[in-house]
Parts: structure tokens; C-alpha cells; sequence
């Protein structure tokens, strides 16, 4: 069975998506497949949301063991749900994992939609954000290019450490933290074939350069132990009230 169909690369691409599906798209997909795999075959549950590329999620999750996977888009496309990730019509603590691709760094509230997915996450509940990373050569084209808005040098990139500050202070703790995409960001196909050598050397020399950070996150309740308070138990005995006696030579006025 064929997943992918056959893209030509060229000059402009619709949407992060099309990227993916031409030769230097799928490189990098098949390398964020590998690392995500082992990861999401030992997720359980009952619903996972993907949110951004709605049309890799069937091969991004296929080894997932969440029985009911949606997708969520802002437009109209091939997503499930369509809705604003800052806003999402879900409730809270129902979902078991969320997944952010390409999402971030291509909107205007990046902690709103942080803030969302922390709220609809069960407790211990599984978020995965996919994006490119700034400190890299594919970061550096970027930061060059972005004025372009030429997919996929477009939005804005965050660092994997930015990121973890702020989700650190939404309450999730960091499970995993893993770099994928060695090969230099060159469009054409014809010449990444025979840069094998230098994806090699990158990887295993430089592997801070990888082109996509992958983090993976839970969600972490902490337990609030109710503590009791020790009353004390006072007994109030009777006692005669003492009363002011008259002395000699003392005498009430009358």
C-alpha cells in the first residue's frame, strides 16, 4: 500500500503538508516516523487530536494505541474537527493525547493553544509538539527567508528551551527530547542524494543542528492531600466566682 503520492518539488509549496509529500519532505518524515513510533506504540487510550497537518496524521499515529484518533483544522481541509485550537470546543481532561505539527510556529497564540491542550489532557495525558528548529541550518534559511513566506520557511520559530519554560510553567514535565533532519535545506532532490555524507557527519558530529525538535510531554497533576487540623479539646470546668468581701472599716455607700 502506497501512503504518499507523488510530489515535484518546486519552487512554491500550498502548505507545510504538500512539503512533505515531495522527495525532500518525505526524507525527513520517514526520520520523524522512526523516532515517534516506539513512543506512541506505548500510548494508550481512548482519544487523540492532532492539531496541524491533518493529512499526515494517518501515517504519523499508525502505530498508536489511542482507539479514536481526530484531527482538527482551522479551515476547511480533510481534519475532523474544524475550530480554533485557541478555543476548542472540548471539554476538559477527556483527551489522552494531543499533537502539534507545524502548528506553533504558525500561530498568532502560541500559549493560548498551549493553555487549551494542557485544560482538555487527562492527568498524565501525553502532548507531542513537532516543529522546526531555529538553531539550525534549516533555522538559519529561515531567519533569511521568512520574509519570503515561502512554505516551509515561514511563521515563526521557537528554541526547544523557550518552549519548555513555558510548559514547565503550565505544569507538564518533559518525557522525552529528540532532534531529527540532518540533511542541509535544499530543495532539490537531485542534489540531497549525494549528501549523504554530510547528513552523516551532522549527525554524528553536530547533532545540536538537527532540523525538527521533537519534545514529548505529560501532563502532571500534582495531588492535593487534605490536612487535617488537630483540634484541641478544651474542657471548661464550673468555678465559684469570686466575689469582692467588704473589710473592716469599710462600708458600702449607700
Amino acid at each position: 500500500m502506497r501512503f504518499w503520492r507523488q510530489a515535484s518539488e518546486k519552487k512554491g509549496f500550498a502548505s507545510i503538508e504538500d512539503w512533505y509529500l515531495g522527495e525532500t519532505g518525505q526524507f525527513l518524515f520517514n526520520e520523524l516516523e522512526e523516532r515517534i513510533s516506539p513512543i506512541l506504540s506505548t500510548t494508550f487510550g481512548y482519544y487523540s487530536l492532532q492539531i496541524g497537518c491533518p493529512q499526515l496524521a494517518g501515517r504519523l499515529q499508525q502505530s498508536c494505541r489511542v482507539k479514536h484518533q481526530f484531527t482538527l483544522d482551522e479551515i476547511e481541509s480533510v481534519a475532523k474537527v474544524h475550530a480554533n485550537p485557541s478555543m476548542l470546543p472540548i471539554a476538559s481532561d477527556s483527551v489522552d493525547l494531543v499533537i502539534l505539527m507545524h502548528h506553533l510556529s504558525n500561530t498568532a497564540e502560541p500559549h493560548a493553544v498551549l493553555r487549551e491542550a494542557f485544560r482538555i489532557l487527562i492527568p498524565e495525558g501525553k502532548l507531542i509538539i513537532i516543529d522546526f528548529n531555529p538553531v539550525s541550518l534549516w533555522g538559519l534559511r529561515h531567519f533569511l527567508q521568512s520574509w519570503l513566506e515561502q512554505v516551509p520557511f515561514t511563521g515563526h520559530l521557537y528554541t526547544a528551551r523557550r518552549i519548555d519554560d513555558w510548559m514547565r510553567l503550565l505544569g507538564f514535565d518533559q518525557d522525552h527530547f529528540f532532534r531529527a533532519g540532518y540533511l542541509p535545506p535544499i530543495q532539490k532532490p537531485s542534489v540531497t542524494r549525494h549528501l549523504g555524507w554530510l547528513e552523516k557527519g551532522t549527525r554524528n558530529w553536530l547533532p545540536l543542528l538537527g532540523s525538527v525538535n521533537l519534545l514529548f510531554y505529560s501532563k502532571n497533576i500534582s495531588p492535593l492531600t487534605p490536612v487535617r487540623h488537630r483540634w484541641v479539646t478544651r474542657k471548661i470546668l464550673p468555678a465559684k466566682i469570686a466575689r469582692p468581701s467588704v473589710g473592716r472599716g469599710m462600708k458600702y455607700d449607700s
